[in-house]
């Protein structure tokens, strides 16, 4: 039951989580060991899609005729091998922090993260807006 009449707030905890207090008292053998198969699919759907990616932009970018069609799934093949680019890094950090026990780099890797998370989200929504003006063109070609 909330008493109502105290002010203060000793009960509510707040939104702040001191990651390198945890990262201290954290053991580094065998940290993490379960995530490894699951970020090795991972990174291997991420080179499969950054190889797929650049034959896409090489074979648009040099060896076909212009048009505005091309230029659209060009433009989504970048957009989509920034992605899975970025995706891959951010994949390679954490398993060579986990790896090597390198929990002293943790307030670098933080920065790095929100970085990365802008980033993520730029492109995403870069290739989401691409998807969207490449049906639209399609259907008023149609029309």
């Amino acid at each position: 039951e909330t008493v109502t009449t105290d002010s203060s707030l000793s009960y509510t905890a707040s939104g702040f989580v001191d990651y390198e207090r945890d990262i201290k008292n954290y053991s580094c053998p065998g940290a993490l060991g379960e995530w490894y198969p699951v970020a090795g699919v991972c990174i291997g759907i991420c080179v499969c899609g950054l190889v797929g990616n650049g034959i896409v932009m090489w074979f648009l970018g040099f060896h076909m005729k212009q048009n505005p069609f091309t230029v659209y799934i060009l433009n989504l093949a970048v957009a989509d091998f920034s992605l899975l680019l970025i995706f891959f890094l951010l994949l390679s950090s954490i398993l060579i922090l986990i790896a090597f026990c390198l929990y002293n780099l943790v307030s670098f890797y933080l920065d790095f993260v929100v970085i990365v998370e802008f980033l993520c989200h730029f492109f995403d929504l870069s290739s989401l807006g691409l998807l969207a003006a490449i049906s639209m063109e399609r259907c008023i070609s149609v029309l």
